[in-house]
């Protein structure tokens, strides 16, 4: 087992990785070494039953200020059909309710976790029934709960010993209600000889560190439909362009402005919340040519703001690997659908930062003069 497999296994991360669990023997294929992708020969739900996929790494801020680790789905079909996509040993159970909630108090919800190889692992999330290929026979035990921005969450696990899926093996359906916006299908994947480091790793103990892309280990014909429908679901008018297509979670630049930034207040490794947060990254859906701010504090929008990355060597929306403890300040705005908001960014340190939310009364803060740019009142933030 490699170093960083121990240290995830150490923490009390969200996933349960089957590799390890003593309690989890895997079989077959799964405990094999990985050979050479792609794993997945069929779409975990049918290319008509999605509106759109998303790249993994994506923000969404207040709720995934940082970088998401894992890929999913927008369902348009209720209670849509759920395959595996690939030959598969499904590991453990996480059964999730939601006990409060805006908008789906009460509600329950189940993860698969599972094991394509040694190495490669991964998850679906949001299943709203199970198949009976999957039975849960010890109960639910180790139950726990947590808090999220705008959530109190319950899970209990249930471990399974030897259930084996094929590709296009029914193991549920997901899609609970259009109604109440409740159509997502998230599906992680693992591999512990990847490393995503951050500036910061004792921050981030769950599986963000081993997260890939799943779009990237589907044989080509399912992938190019999938890819089709790519798009971020906050800006659906956007057409995602540039590398890398899939998305990553490899966003922190030290010594720079560029990854996650938290507020001094928090001293233990991120779990649930991350208002307290910020991250400044490229735009995950057009990475070459757009910058996103995901903002957590409310004195900072509590929102993700995009940008156009700027070439040159310019002060106004300047790529953040570029921004270092120079002692200037940096303008970035205005938010492509808000227009009225910019935001001003300082290093301070090589591991702190100021940044400050500025509302453009009259004209862009951008294209002002740098004098009138003042950073009184800006939220101080550290890696």
């Amino acid at each position: 087992m490699t170093r960083i497999l121990q240290a995830l296994c150490g923490t009390l991360g969200l996933i349960g990785l089957a590799a390890c669990d003593p309690g989890v023997k895997l079989v077959g294929p799964a405990a094999e070494n990985c050979a050479a992708a792609p794993f997945f020969s069929n779409s975990p739900v049918a290319m008509a039953d999605i509106e759109l996929i998303t790249v993994v790494g994506g923000l969404g801020a207040p709720g995934h200020t940082l970088p998401t680790a894992h890929a999913g789905f927008y369902l348009d079909t209720e209670g849509a059909v759920v395959r595996a996509p690939g030959a598969m040993q499904i590991t453990k159970l996480r059964r999730t309710t939601y006990v409060a909630s805006p908008n789906r108090q009460g509600k329950t919800d189940f993860t698969a976790d599972f094991q394509v190889c040694k190495q490669v692992s991964g998850w679906l999330g949001h299943l709203t029934t199970l198949s009976d290929a999957i039975p849960v026979t010890g109960g639910w035990k180790e139950c726990e709960r947590y808090n999220t921005s705008l959530e109190t969450v319950e899970t209990c696990t249930a471990k399974l010993k030897s259930v084996g899926v094929t590709a296009g093996q029914v193991i549920g359906t997901s899609g609970l209600s259009k109604a109440l916006g409740l159509m997502g299908l998230d599906f992680g994947l693992l591999d512990s000889r990847v490393n995503n480091g951050y500036v910061a790793n004792w921050r981030h103990p769950d599986p963000s560190r081993q997260s890939i892309c799943a779009w990237d280990k589907f044989e080509p014909t399912v992938q190019s439909q999938l890819f089709a429908k790519l798009r971020d679901p906050s800006r659906t008018r956007t057409v995602p362009a540039g590398d890398p297509r899939c998305g990553t979670m490899q966003v922190d630049v030290a010594g720079t402005a560029k990854g996650v930034w938290a507020m001094p207040t928090e001293t233990a490794p991120l779990r649930g919340n991350e208002t307290a947060y910020v991250t400044l990254a490229n735009y995950p859906y057009r990475p070459a040519d757009q910058l996103a701010l995901s903002l957590g504090p409310n004195l900072l929008g509590a929102g993700v703001a995009v940008v156009g990355r700027a070439a040159g060597n310019g002060r106004a929306n300047r790529p953040f690997e570029q921004v270092t403890n120079d002692g200037l300040v940096y303008c970035y705005g205005p938010d492509i659908d808000s227009p009225w908001l910019s935001w001003l960014v300082t290093l301070t340190g090589p591991n702190t930062l100021s940044i400050r939310m500025v509302e453009n009364f009259v004209g862009n803060t951008c294209t002002a003069s740098v004098s009138t740019w003042t950073m009184v009142g800006a939220v101080q933030m550290v890696r």
